[in-house]
């Protein structure tokens, strides 16, 4: 009887054993991902939460500061690669940067969360450095043209028409602050 009773007192402590062994093996095998495994992650989508905060913004400087928020994972270019804003539409446009655009998000809607271009300009070591998105809006009629999108709250965000790429466009300087105007298309900052 007192082998068993030894026998059954084991297992508990074998048990405690494996389940810090697979605790270790875990955190192995987390830490083991590199950057670049973690870059080619897909682009976060919105979470039931997110949709609810943006139904509730109720002023440019919130949808701005949410945009913000939703964007810092792009300031490592190597994600925006990764994750389709992989195309540079412009070469870089002088007090603008360098528009690398994801084809797969040019419609005919404005989405606060999925602007089709984000813009960078390289640093003095040829790093490219985040600076701000563009939104492009396509339009159906050319004759009489579209109106533009609604876009942000307000009157503050006035969208231009690109008659070469036939979009409504509209910059938001959420990566570097431009002293004209957050949506202004040109920033002096830059050169």
């Amino acid at each position: 009887m007192k082998t068993i009773k030894k026998s059954l007192e084991f297992i508990p402590n074998l048990r405690l054993s494996l389940l810090h062994f697979f605790y270790v093996i875990c955190i192995f095998a987390l830490g083991a991902c590199s950057p670049e495994e973690k870059i080619l992650q897909p682009m976060e989508s919105l979470k039931v939460e997110d949709h609810q905060t943006l139904k509730k913004l109720d002023t440019w400087q919130h949808q701005i500061d949410l945009l913000t928020t939703k964007m810092r994972r792009f300031h490592n270019h190597q994600v925006a690669l990764a994750q389709g804003w992989d195309y540079d539409l412009t070469g870089y446009v002088p007090q603008m940067g360098h528009h690398y655009i994801n084809s797969s998000l040019i419609d005919d809607k404005f989405e606060l969360d999925k602007p089709e271009a984000l813009i960078y300009v390289p640093d003095e070591n040829g790093v490219m450095q985040f600076v701000g998105v563009e939104y492009l809006v396509t339009v159906q009629s050319l004759d009489p043209l579209d109106p533009a999108p609604e876009g942000f709250i307000g009157d503050l965000d006035v969208w231009s028409f690109n008659p070469n790429l036939k979009n409504w466009t509209l910059h938001a300087w959420v990566g570097l602050e431009n002293p004209n105007g957050v949506f202004k298309p040109r920033n002096p900052l830059l050169d």
